[in-house]
């Protein structure tokens, strides 16, 4: 029997909408993408879900085309026992959430004041996304489920809101690590039932990076350098030259003043770098995002149009992202309507936000980037707002289909950061030894 430990390095950006993350396996090398809506259906009776054969394994747990198809993640069948879950449920996860309905179908307040640290379906995915990939790295090195618990110890990258930031980082953290200086780290026990055998899996987190939402995008924007700032730069000029008329992409790499527009479903954090450090007293945290709109508008719906009822506001997504069928069309244009008219009521309110943010962080800034989930289907809407709003200040408005990950990518970068210097204390320690 292997009591071997495995040891992974992520960036989990926990979103209100969705969950994107990288993790890594220091061992092996092999890196996980992850995309999965941020929802788990509970139940505290025998899963709905027949378990697959254990001579299944290696077929289920195979890596798919790309994340947040069909992938484990998204099917990922758990309980857990842990200080930060109340019940040991059986929960599903992801994409299978929103299609199997148990006792309870959860996904995270956007209309409330509820902090997203105190909301334990934050904890609860990331602990099943990190056990998840811990069975796939073993089963992907062996064939076959393990015949004994897996034990795993785990440096992540987590994210919360601006204002959640300033004053919840630590204690956050020392959640998922357990006391400092305390005799035994917290011990985060997870079972896997998607078999007929279950499986074990026992984190304990080495570290905690937690980073301001939005912040961390500016650390990935920083690091990806200047192939994302030409493309940036270039985008700018199809709209208004004149205003970044003699700038290159190496200057762009190079400003140390910026603001970001971080538009998520549940919030918009307006991140604020003065002079390259992030800037906690200008930077801001909107407590309304995407989803809100979405919520209005189904609000809307099932009072005027029973022809559009949606169980949840993932599903109305889904719906609108989708290309309708000529017999959804109609459909389709009604509940587009819906949503563009309360997305128009957040726009305003972002804009009037970012005002103050702006106000704040004064004639220093250089340039404004405006990125996230929420930030693509808005775009039509919020793109010349805030053009408007920034006057002669460049604003970047980057691709939806790589700006939703870049949180993931700078809280990832700060995990990796923080092992490269565990790393390097070790040679030394080595060495000094020797």
């Amino acid at each position: 029997m292997s009591t071997e430990t495995i040891t992974l390095t992520g960036g989990i950006d926990v979103g209100n909408g969705y969950v994107k993350g990288v993790i890594r396996n220091t061992a092996t090398g092999v890196v996980d993408d992850i995309d999965l809506p941020s929802a788990v259906v509970s139940t505290s009776r025998t899963s709905p879900k027949v378990p697959a054969a254990d001579a299944t394994a290696a077929e289920v747990l195979a890596p798919t085309a790309a994340a947040g198809t069909d992938d484990f993640y998204n099917r990922l069948d758990a309980t857990m026992i842990t200080a930060l879950v109340a019940a040991a449920d059986r929960r599903m996860f992801g994409r299978s959430a929103l299609s199997v309905r148990g006792s309870k179908f959860t996904e995270f307040e956007v209309l409330g004041k509820h902090s997203k640290a105190d909301q334990e379906l934050s904890k609860v995915l990331v602990l099943g996304v990190f056990a998840a990939k811990a069975l796939r790295d073993h089963v992907g090195a062996t064939g076959s489920l393990p015949d004994h618990e897996l034990r795993v110890r785990v440096r992540a990258g987590l994210a919360l809101p601006i204002a959640e930031f300033v004053a919840r980082r630590q204690s956050y953290a020392a959640e998922f690590m357990g006391v400092p200086g305390a005799a035994d780290p917290a011990v985060h026990l997870v079972t896997i039932k998607n078999f007929n055998t279950p499986v074990s899996v026992r984190l304990e987190f080495d570290d905690v990076q937690v980073m301001a939402e939005g912040a961390s995008a500016q650390f990935a924007i920083t690091d990806k350098g200047e192939p994302l700032a030409q493309a940036l730069l270039g985008d700018l000029r199809t709209r208004d030259a004149s205003i970044v008329e003699g700038v290159t992409a190496a200057d762009l790499v190079q400003v140390r003043n910026t603001i970001g527009v971080d538009v998520g479903e549940g919030t918009v954090n307006f991140p604020v770098f003065s002079d390259g450090r992030f800037n906690s007293e200008a930077a801001s945290t909107l407590q309304e995002g995407y989803g809100t709109a979405l919520m209005n508008a189904m609000e809307r719906m099932n009072e005027s149009d029973s022809t559009l009822q949606f169980s949840s506001r993932k599903q109305l997504a889904d719906f609108l992202q989708a290309v309708p069928s000529p017999l959804q069309q109609s459909r389709h244009t009604r509940a587009a309507g819906f949503v563009e008219d309360e997305a128009s009521y957040l726009v305003d309110e972002i804009t009037s936000s970012f005002g103050e943010v702006l106000s704040q962080a004064g004639a220093m800034t250089e340039v404004v980037y405006v990125y996230g989930g929420g930030a693509g289907p808005l775009k039509q809407l919020l793109y010349p707002a805030l053009l408007k709003a920034a006057g002669d200040i460049p604003v970047l408005y980057l691709d939806s289909g790589y700006s939703r990950h870049l949180n993931r990518e700078g809280l990832y970068i700060a995990a990796r950061h923080v092992e490269g210097q565990a790393v390097n204390k070790a040679k030394h320690k080595s060495k000094a030894v020797a």
